[in-house]
C-alpha cells in the first residue's frame, strides 16, 4: 500500500479528472451549474485493525455485487471561465464475511465523505484544485465461532486537506473524457490519502448527460490505543454510473 501511494503521488500531476458534465467548458463569463447523482459499486482491498483484532480485507471486483452494498455519490459544481467550486457527497457501506477455522470473520466499514474544493482553470483543459474532505467513519471487526466469539467497533471523524488537478478532454460534440486525481491527509487527518477516477460521458441533450467511469479512493489512517485503537489501510474502488444535469 505504501509503494502504491508513492506511485500515485508521482502520477497525480498527470492523471486527473472532472467527474461530471459540469466539466463542459463555458465560453462566457456566466456561471454554469451541474448536479450529478451517481451509484458507485465499490470493492475494497487492504487491511483493517480495530482494538486487538486485525484482518486483511480483499474483495475482488468479480464479487462486488455479492459481498458489498452499493454506494451513493452526489456531485455539485459551479464554474465560469476561470473559477470552479465543487462539492462531493459519498456514502459507502462495505462488508466482508470470510470463513475461518471454527468460525466466521466479519469486517464492516461505513464511510461518509463530504468534499469541498475550489479551483482555477489554467487552460481550457486543466484545472488545479485545493480543498478539504470531511470523513465520518465507523469500522468493526467481529469473530464468531466455537474458539472465539468477540469483536469491536470504533468511530472516527476527521478532515483531510487535499490538492489535485483535473482535466476535461472533448472527443466530439457529444462525447468527452474526464480525468481527476488528488492527494491529501498529510498527517492532519489521514497519514496519507489519494483519489483517482476517470470517466467517459455522452451528452444526450443540452441539459442531460450519461456518465460511466471508474473510481479509486485510498486512505491510510491510524489513531487511538487499546480497545479504542483503529488502523485502516484501504483501497476502495469500483465502477460508477450517473446522470449529470447541467443548467
Amino acid at each position: 500500500m505504501k509503494f502504491r501511494s508513492l506511485m500515485v503521488l508521482r502520477a497525480v500531476v498527470v492523471i486527473t479528472m472532472i467527474g461530471s458534465t459540469a466539466s463542459a467548458q463555458s465560453s462566457s463569463g456566466e456561471w454554469e451549474f451541474a448536479v450529478a447523482p451517481y451509484l458507485w459499486a465499490a470493492g475494497m482491498d487492504g487491511s483493517m485493525a480495530v482494538a486487538i483484532f486485525e484482518e486483511d480485507v480483499d474483495v475482488p471486483f468479480s464479487t462486488i455485487i455479492e459481498n458489498l452494498d452499493l454506494a451513493f455519490m452526489g456531485h455539485f459544481d459551479m464554474r465560469n471561465d476561470h473559477w470552479v467550486l465543487s462539492s462531493d457527497l459519498i456514502f459507502v457501506d462495505l462488508e466482508q464475511r470470510e470463513d475461518v477455522t471454527e468460525g466466521t470473520v466479519t469486517a464492516g466499514l461505513d464511510l461518509t465523505l463530504f468534499e469541498v474544493a475550489g479551483g482555477y482553470r489554467v487552460s481550457s483543459v486543466f484545472t488545479v484544485l485545493a480543498g478539504a474532505r470531511w470523513v465520518d467513519m465507523g469500522a468493526g471487526l467481529r469473530y464468531d465461532g466455537t474458539l472465539v466469539d468477540d469483536g469491536a467497533d470504533v468511530g472516527r471523524k476527521w478532515i483531510d486537506p487535499l490538492i489535485g488537478v483535473h482535466a476535461f478532454v472533448p472527443l466530439s460534440k457529444k462525447w468527452w473524457l474526464g480525468l481527476r486525481g488528488d492527494i491529501g491527509g498529510f498527517g492532519v487527518g489521514s497519514e496519507f490519502a489519494w483519489q483517482a477516477y476517470a470517466d467517459i460521458g455522452f451528452r444526450a441533450s443540452h441539459l442531460v448527460s450519461i456518465v460511466l467511469g471508474y473510481r479509486a479512493l485510498d486512505m491510510d489512517y491510524e489513531d487511538g490505543s487499546g480497545r479504542d485503537y483503529v488502523n485502516l489501510d484501504l483501497l476502495i474502488s469500483g465502477p460508477q454510473i450517473g446522470v449529470a444535469f447541467t443548467f
